[in-house]
């Protein structure tokens, strides 16, 4: 017993240590197009043994933004896991990654899903750290991708219906 609430609280402590040891984010100017590629190809590898469609959608007109590389594609790429999650029991499952400029020449990407969705009870709990709806979830990936994108100067909204999917939003300052 002592044994197995020791793996517990050192388990804690690591999920903590890694929610408060964000590095300071390394701003540079990205290309967009290349970022969502990269991320994309990953992502299919990871996919590919899946009936998952994979879709991007990213306008060629050489869009960019200031941001840390490898702390967005964190964020994206936990997005679409938990997408991947989301449609695991949906027979016709599809999974959408885009990015475009708004009408403010604000960066936005987007990861929408057509699984479960979120509960409304649920929804707005999702970024508390530590909280989650998986048997084997940390609660840590949706908080720490909040903190990742307060940094950046950004948020990160998300919207869901039940049994309709849901979509995370990525809006760059």
């Amino acid at each position: 017993t002592i044994n197995r609430r020791s793996e517990g609280l050192i388990s804690f402590v690591q999920q903590y240590r890694s929610l408060t040891a964000i590095p300071q984010p390394v701003l540079a100017i990205i290309q967009v197009d290349e970022l969502i590629q990269r991320i994309a190809t990953l992502f299919r590898s990871e996919i590919q043994t899946t009936a998952i469609v994979f879709e991007t959608l990213v306008p060629e007109n050489g869009l960019e933004m200031i941001a840390d590389s490898s702390l967005i594609e964190q964020v994206v790429l936990n997005l679409l896991k938990n997408a991947q999650q989301a449609v695991e029991k949906t027979s016709d499952a599809k999974i959408i990654l885009s990015a475009f400029e708004n009408e403010f020449q604000k960066i936005v990407i987007t990861v929408t899903d057509n699984g479960c969705g979120i509960l409304p009870d649920v929804l707005d709990k999702i970024f508390i750290p530590f909280f989650t709806t998986k048997p084997n979830g940390s609660g840590i990936g949706l908080s720490l991708s909040k903190q990742i994108m307060l940094m950046h100067g950004g948020t990160i909204i998300v919207s869901a219906t039940i049994e309709q999917g849901s979509s995370f939003v990525l809006r760059f300052s």
